[in-house]
Order: structure tokens, then C-alpha cells, then sequence
């Protein structure tokens, strides 16, 4: 098993662009997020440094806006072929903040998303100002996510956050194909537009309930009139999101 200084390795609990993520413990008994990546599960050895230093680039500013995940320690082991990235962990989607560690179970939007089947219109409202604050923030730094979707926003005292940060990178990367696909703008990602293009089909898939492959259809809305009236604002800021490049 990988060793994380200072860390112990509880369990593992998921997997993210390219690594796998363990529930940790550290000295001070705090539980942490780890994400292990290694290199022999690249065919070649620069995208394993290309994610590195993605989240080199993401670690300084991590830390300066509340709707991105903390990273709070990164390292790597050569000898043994892999880099971890510690990180702040999410509530746990049915203790909240009380993390029990043999039944922890990360809060994601999508789990939300397939629990409620449809966020309502005003939680939708805040949480896409929130992910949408993160990205701007984000692409001021000359920085862009690629991987925007509901199961990589997470939630941290019951704040949205940004997380899987292991396709983050500048400009000088260039438009690519990686990303998910529904989520991805047709041009590519590693863009601002392509940021807001994906954040435009998550704001689809919680506020219908829909596929984000069945944009942009609307299904029957039997809410408030005001609610409605929302739903039909909303839908605009969507399609203004996820219009084709011009």
C-alpha cells in the first residue's frame, strides 16, 4: 500500500480522473482526503507529469476561495512510481460533517441529483452562482477544471465545492478531448467557454432531472407559478451556457 507521511490510510472510497481516493486519518486525528495516482496506470509517462503538475499549478490557490477543494499537502515517491495530493474531505452524504469512518460515504451533487431526481429551482439558483463564482475565480488565475460534472462538485460543511482537480491546467496546454462526455464542449475542453458549457448541462441535469444527453429538452413542470417563472429564467442562462460556439 502507498504511504502518505503523517497519513493513515483508512479506506478506499472512490476513484477520480486518473487515482484513487482513500478516506485518511492524520497525526492530529483529523480525517482527509487522499488521492493516490501512479504511473503505471498511463501508457505514457507525460500525462502522469502533466497531472502533477496540474495540481501544482491548483495547490496556491486552492486555498483562496471557498468554492474550491482545499489542497493541504502534495508529495510524491519516485522510487515507488506515484504522487499523492491530500485534501479536505466532504461531509459524509448521510452524517453531514460527523464522519464515521466504517460507513463514510462521500456528499457529491450527484448524489443529490439522484436522490432528489430534481433540485429545486432556487437551490439550483445557488448552487450554480456558487460553482460559477469557483470558476471565475479559477479562470482569473489562468487556470481551467475540464471535468466540471455533479459527481466532482462536493460538499464541505455544506458548501458546493470544485473537486477532482487532476485535469486542471493553463493555457499552455491547448484544447483536448478529455473531460466526460455530455459534459464536454464540442470543441474540446481547456477553455473558459468550455468551463461554462459543462457548468450549463450540470445546471440541466439538477433543475430537470434529465440526462444531460437529452438537452435541451424540458420536461412537464407542475411547480408554483413563480416557480415555474424561475425554471423558465434559469433555462435561459442554460441555453446561453450551452450555445454553440459562434
Amino acid at each position: 500500500m502507498p504511504k502518505v507521511p503523517d497519513h493513515e490510510l483508512i479506506r478506499f472510497i472512490g476513484s477520480g480522473s486518473s487515482g484513487q481516493v482513500w478516506l485518511a486519518r492524520n497525526a492530529l486525528g483529523s480525517y482527509r482526503a487522499v488521492k493516490i495516482v501512479q504511473e503505471q496506470v498511463f501508457k505514457h509517462r507525460r500525462p502522469f507529469e502533466r497531472e502533477f503538475n496540474g495540481i501544482l499549478k491548483f495547490e496556491p490557490v486552492s486555498r483562496l476561495h471557498d468554492g474550491l477543494v482545499d489542497i493541504l499537502q502534495v508529495g510524491r515517491n519516485e522510487d515507488a512510481g506515484y504522487f499523492y495530493c491530500v485534501m479536505e474531505l466532504a461531509d459524509d452524504v448521510a452524517t453531514g460533517p460527523n464522519i464515521l469512518p466504517a460507513t463514510y460515504s462521500p456528499r457529491t451533487l450527484e448524489q443529490d441529483k439522484d436522490r432528489l431526481k430534481r433540485l429545486p429551482v432556487a437551490e439550483c439558483v445557488r448552487l450554480g452562482a456558487a460553482i460559477a463564482s469557483a470558476l471565475g475565480f479559477l479562470h482569473r488565475n489562468g487556470l481551467f477544471h475540464r471535468d466540471i460534472k455533479p459527481s466532482n462538485i462536493i460538499f464541505v460543511n455544506g458548501m458546493p465545492k470544485l473537486a477532482d482537480i487532476g485535469l486542471v491546467t493553463d493555457a499552455s496546454e491547448g484544447r483536448s478531448l478529455v473531460g466526460t462526455e455530455g459534459f464536454r464542449a464540442p470543441e474540446g475542453s481547456g477553455t473558459v467557454r468550455a468551463d461554462i458549457y459543462a457548468l450549463g448541462k450540470v445546471l440541466y441535469e439538477i433543475s430537470t432531472g434529465k440526462d444531460r444527453n437529452e438537452y435541451p429538452v424540458l420536461p412537464e413542470f407542475r411547480g408554483s407559478q413563480a416557480e415555474t417563472a424561475d425554471l423558465i429564467l434559469l433555462n435561459r442562462i442554460m441555453l446561453k451556457a450551452c450555445r454553440a460556439k459562434a
